[in-house]
């Protein structure tokens, strides 16, 4: 897979603690580098830059960080602490890789060809999606931004693709469970309305029943 190149500047940060409120007040978010046997960084990043380079590099992608009057360091995104009400990122934390050594990191998983797949012909079933994410190890450069899962295979009820079954690109390994299940064939959910016509006429047989003992004693007893 060839280099993709994300970069964001980031200056040295001195506020830390119940300081770090103001910075984000000022467009300013917290970020903290660690990794590779080196001393841990305090670092703060403008909010604007720090979000598009989020969005584009996700869980998978290298970001550089060039620290003004300093190295530049290849990083990927670990942690993102998020405002529990607003959902504002409120820090980040990026690991330093060596390029040349392979490092673990969930990728995300999307489905395709649900449409096509024989097993949901006139409503048999549908496609589920059980795992959004899969374990891999390959080198920093080499982890795919996403893996796409074609399910036009799937032929019937309960058919079902695992983790292990998914062609990774060269230079990827995976590293979770292989019978994980990605996506399978369900036969279609009984809805709520359907629940209820039936508890209906569930109930309606009873009381039918019912009024047919009630007019049998009373014969009986004439």
């Amino acid at each position: 897979m060839a280099e993709a190149s994300i970069t964001l500047s980031v200056d040295l940060r001195t506020a830390l603690g119940k300081k770090n409120r103001a910075l984000r007040r000022q467009g300013i978010t917290p970020v903290h580098i660690y990794g590779l046997n080196e001393d841990s960084e305090s670092l703060q990043a403008n909010d604007r830059e720090l979000i598009s380079v989020l969005r584009a590099a996700g869980r998978t992608t290298p970001v550089t960080l060039k620290v003004s009057g300093g190295k530049e360091t290849i990083t990927i995104v670990r942690e993102i602490a998020r405002h529990a009400v607003s959902g504002d990122v409120q820090h980040v934390d990026f690991q330093r890789v060596d390029v040349q050594q392979e490092v673990q990191t969930p990728v995300p998983v999307s489905l395709t060809g649900q449409e096509a797949a024989p097993g949901t012909s006139g409503g048999a079933g549908v496609v589920t999606q059980g795992s959004f994410e899969i374990l891999v190890r390959a080198k920093p450069f080499d982890v795919p931004h996403e893996i796409v899962v074609d399910c036009s295979g799937l032929m019937k009820i309960d058919s079902a693709i695992l983790a292990g079954e998914i062609k990774l690109p060269a230079g990827v390994t995976l590293v979770g469970p292989a019978d994980d299940r990605i996506a399978w064939i369900q036969p279609p959910r009984v809805s709520a309305d359907d629940d209820a016509a039936a508890d209906a006429a569930v109930a309606e047989g009873e009381d039918s029943e019912d009024a047919d003992d009630g007019d049998s004693e009373e014969t009986g007893d004439g």
